[in-house]
């Protein structure tokens, strides 16, 4: 039926995503920050109670401002049908969406509509380019899988043959500054994990994504993110019975939905399977004193249920080391090659992916499960180390993220990768450090949740020069064990070296995990 209204929605991140084919039908996305500043922070409050209390003096002092804005809108919705859209302006929204690597077609035909109105209310014929770029920042902010590039044409829409009739010049032909500006805030900005209230302390970069990890830290070169060319994960069958589907590995599934498999005999049936119940009771007619052409004689004990089977979902949650350690031998290069060759893996079989990062004397939630590869980017790209190693924080978030999902979703496959060289220093029960991540790293195993531990390192603990070292200097002795492969016994878990990994072992650790399935 034919429908006349516009829906407004809201949603904090935090509490998860919106299923891709729902998220890619709001037209628009705007990004909401909270103001940090105190003076505006006491600003808005006061605003706020004046508001409540009815205060005319307040509500006058805004009449003008709102009354104008209504006009202008108005008047732009009566003009908006006389903006001409040329061939230079479609081309341009269609590359675009393609350099941001967009999926489907509506955001071409999103951006079309919405520079148009951005034209009619700034009054220009046709739109500009500032326009476009514009309208695609709003259109592409929960689409887009690459960022947005305002220098990516430096051609205007007239230079490629059409004319710009009634548009008005623009500030730049790069686009607004400002908007750029926003646009990159906005990329930066990070929904974080409470962490600091477990350890009471808040690390310097925590109000932002983009970690400083003070004076020693760095952030790494873009170009070193490099991806590694995994192969496809293909997982076997899970025992496990789950609820949801998805794109992995095939599990049992409690409703009707999904493929039947085989038969099995069940106390109460409620999806009876009828070949398998013939087949069991056949035998037993004549002794029941069935006569030829009567109706099958059937008892309890032969109804057979079926047993189907559908793809679920994983969520991969990676626990990253970002303390000084992980500068040496470009070992958060390695490790964010590896991240995001399973990322584009999870992308395509549309399991979500997790990253909590520990440094310094805290750690955060840098991203939350999502399937987006380029806000994995974006995010890892700004990543840096430098700091201590706060191990225990970073085990206890990435635990508390994988208990969160469960709560919300029980039938996820969840896996911890924890990606450090296990040297913890930091302490967050006032105990020794190593002992205190040795307990949270029993604490995942206790709960079935299943690991995976790469270390970040490379093994120097067996030789006899770290032996002799660890004997005579009492405060190297936590250099003769290889931690990493004590905590991955205390979890459960299988231990790789980072360095002792090919690419496709990599990938064939990570399935081997997701398909134990306990």
């Amino acid at each position: 039926h034919p429908a006349g209204f516009i829906l407004v929605g809201t949603m904090n991140p935090e509490e998860g995503e919106l299923r891709p084919q729902l998220l890619d039908r709001f037209g628009l996305c705007v990004d909401v920050e909270g103001i940090r500043d105190p003076d505006e922070r006491v600003l808005i409050a006061e605003r706020d109670a004046a508001f409540k209390r009815g205060d005319h003096e307040f509500t006058n002092e805004f009449a003008a401002a709102d009354s104008n804005l209504s006009r202008a809108l108005a008047e732009a919705i009566g003009r908006v049908r006389d903006v001409r859209l040329t061939a230079g302006h479609a081309r341009l929204i269609s590359s675009i969406c393609v350099e941001a690597e967009v999926l489907g077609h509506r955001a071409d035909v999103v951006i079309d509509h919405a520079a148009r109105a951005l034209a009619a209310y700034r009054r220009h014929g046709s739109p500009s380019r500032e326009d476009i770029y514009d309208a695609a920042t709003l259109a592409l902010a929960h689409r887009a899988r690459q960022p947005l590039r305002r220098d990516q044409d430096e051609t205007t829409p007239a230079e490629h043959g059409e004319e710009q009739e009634g548009s008005q010049p623009t500030e730049s032909e790069t686009g607004d500054p400002q908007a750029s500006e926003s646009e990159a805030t906005s990329e930066a900005t990070t929904e974080q994990t409470a962490s600091s209230s477990e350890t009471g302390q808040q690390s310097a970069g925590a109000d932002t994504g983009v970690t400083t990890g003070g004076s020693s830290g760095h952030e790494s070169s873009p170009d070193a993110l490099e991806t590694f060319n995994l192969r496809r994960i293909d997982l076997p069958r899970q025992r496990r019975v789950r609820k949801q589907g998805g794109k992995r590995a095939a599990s049992q599934t409690p409703d009707r939905r999904g493929r039947y498999v085989r038969a099995e005999p069940k106390e109460k049936v409620s999806d009876l399977a009828i070949d398998a119940t013939v087949r069991a009771a056949a035998p037993l007619q004549r002794e029941r004193g069935r006569r030829h052409g009567e109706r099958l004689m059937l008892e309890r004990q032969d109804l057979r249920q079926k047993v189907r089977e559908r793809k679920v979902g994983n969520l991969i949650v990676f626990v990253v080391d970002a303390s000084a350690s992980m500068d040496a031998e470009q070992r958060m290069a390695a490790t964010k090659g590896a991240i995001l060759s399973l990322l584009q893996d999870a992308y395509v079989r549309r399991d979500r992916v997790a990253v909590v990062i520990f440094k310094n004397r805290t750690a955060e939630v840098v991203m939350r499960p999502t399937s987006s590869v380029s806000l994995a980017r974006r995010r890892l790209e700004r990543l840096s180390v430098g700091g201590t190693t706060p191990l225990t924080h970073g085990l206890m978030a990435g635990y508390k993220v994988v208990k969160t999902e469960l709560l919300r979703d029980p039938t996820i496959r969840p896996l911890l990768v924890l990606i450090s060289d296990g040297r913890g220093n930091i302490s967050m029960f006032k105990e020794e450090p190593l002992v205190e991540a040795q307990k949270v790293a029993a604490l995942i195993e206790a709960e079935n949740i299943d690991a995976l531990v790469i270390d970040s390192a490379r093994d120097y603990s067996h030789l006899p020069s770290v032996q002799h070292l660890a004997r005579v200097a009492p405060m190297y002795q936590t250099y003769a064990i290889n931690a990493c492969a004590d905590l991955a016994e205390r979890m459960g878990a299988h231990y790789y070296g980072l360095y002792d990994l090919s690419r496709d072992e990599i990938a064939t650790a990570v399935e081997r995990e997701l398909g134990r399935g306990r």
